[in-house]
């Protein structure tokens, strides 16, 4: 069976090594035929490679010699039929002085225009809050001290619609991972530790400028509005007794907080990134930050937290800043320039 397979893939590679071997012999010959005059037996010779069995580069000057041996035979319309299936091909051809004089007034009767763009990022999170009004079951303000323990994952997509050079409009859907901590020093008995993480989807519409170009480099300013919707949220609480002489730690499992949160929130956002051009499409590092504008507390019945924990939830707003590494691709729609 082994054996098979090998002799099957032989034969196959053989078949496409004898027809690029045709095929870059077909376009020899057309060539010598376009320098003849022959015109007209230019665009059948080449025309059942343009498929496969063509390099790229092949590929290019053979649409070049059809197009051209339209314009000789006078068939404008199957040209430009041509140039705009080239185009469709190669979007982001640029003239180059080799071409001919004929081919480069058809081009320019064309335009091609960045339609939509897709593009796919990961990165990594910050979270961080703002809005604090301090809750303490001792009824006492000021001992609460926030952190960030760690950077949590970013995943997101984005789709993005180009106005003009400067001025591109999109939708950036994301999923995010937040985690953050405080602690309380409760009444000189002891300190409350406690520790958050959640999840959540992002839909975030941004304008962005880029104000100039230099080389492949695209430096970009952006600024948005959106939702956040919560998938999850867990905590857990310890209460150390800080007494030298009777000593203890309650430390309470990792419980659901979904009750306690809210389910979304409004986001505003804004940020700065460079895209570096690329075939087809662009490579990008973006920072952003997406700033919370709801409490994001929701009161319910005293639990364990409080009673057994000395735990009392903070009204706060939760926010993040976000660096992340990611890939556009352009999809392009070349048209016809009006006359």
């Amino acid at each position: 069976m082994r054996k098979a397979y090998i002799l099957l893939f032989t034969v196959l590679l053989s078949g496409y090594n004898i027809k690029a071997q045709d095929c870059a012999l077909n376009l020899r010959n057309a060539e010598a035929l376009f320098e003849s005059g022959q015109v007209e037996e230019v665009p059948p010779l080449l025309q059942s490679c343009l498929e496969s069995g063509f390099t790229d580069a092949e590929e290019i000057s053979a649409y070049k010699l059809i197009i051209r041996s339209f314009l000789f035979d006078d068939k404008r319309d199957k040209a430009e039929q041509m140039m705009l299936q080239f185009l469709r091909k190669n979007p982001e051809y640029e003239i180059s002085p080799a071409d001919n004089e004929d081919f480069i007034y058809l081009f320019n009767k064309f335009r091609v225009k960045a339609v939509i763009q897709l593009g796919l990022k990961a990165g990594m999170n910050y979270t961080y809050i703002t809005g604090k009004n301090e809750q303490s079951v001792s009824g006492s303000q000021g001992g609460t001290k926030y952190n960030n323990n760690n950077f949590t994952l970013g995943l997101g997509a984005m789709v993005r619609y180009r106005f003009n050079e400067r001025i591109e409009a999109g939708l950036e859907i994301d999923y995010s991972e937040l985690s953050f901590s405080y602690s309380e020093d409760f009444l000189s008995y002891g300190v409350v530790n406690y520790s958050e993480k959640q999840s959540r989807l992002e839909g975030v519409a941004y304008l962005y400028y880029q104000p100039w170009q230099f080389g492949g480099f695209v430096p970009y300013f952006k600024a948005g509005a959106g939702i956040a919707y919560k998938l999850s949220a867990t905590g857990s609480v310890v209460f150390n007794n800080s007494d030298v002489n009777n000593p203890f730690e309650r430390a309470g499992p990792e419980t659901s907080r979904n009750e306690s949160r809210i389910a979304a929130d409004i986001l505003g956002a804004a940020g700065f990134g460079c895209k570096y051009k690329l075939p087809s499409g662009y490579a990008f590092i973006d920072i952003d930050t997406r700033f919370g504008t709801m409490n994001q507390y929701l009161p319910g019945i005293p639990g364990d937290n409080e009673l057994y924990y000395f735990f009392k939830d903070d009204r706060f707003r939760l926010n993040l800043s976000r660096i992340s590494l990611g890939y556009i691709y352009i999809f392009y729609k070349p048209e016809r320039i009006e006359e």
